[in-house]
């Protein structure tokens, strides 16, 4: 039988920049053993991609809608693209820096 993977997309909305959130995420998702990345928005955000085993992607849901980082303020997340997919698009979970961006 082939294992099937969780794939979703995610923004969440509040107090979530400065207060080290990206790295809580990265933790968390490492943590339960998951990979995808994360990285802040211009519009004051955080956005990212979160991939593996159903279960933990519910438990990454429930930590990145109601527990975030210790001084962060989440007032809501926004899941999207949900989907099972057959293999893992990434290595690792991962901060992506908003240096980047134009």
């Amino acid at each position: 039988m082939i294992k099937k993977y969780f794939s979703f997309d995610f923004q969440v909305i509040g107090k979530v920049q400065g207060v080290y959130f990206r790295k809580f995420t990265k933790e968390q998702g490492t943590s339960l053993g998951l990979v995808g990345w994360v990285e802040n928005q211009k519009d004051g955000s955080v956005k990212g991609v979160v991939q593996g085993d159903q279960k933990k992607c519910e438990e990454m849901i429930h930590w990145l809608s109601n527990i975030g980082s210790p001084k962060s303020k989440i007032e809501k997340m926004i899941k999207t693209n949900e989907r099972e997919i057959d293999k893992l698009q990434f290595k690792d979970f991962s901060v992506r820096d908003d240096k980047k961006q134009k």
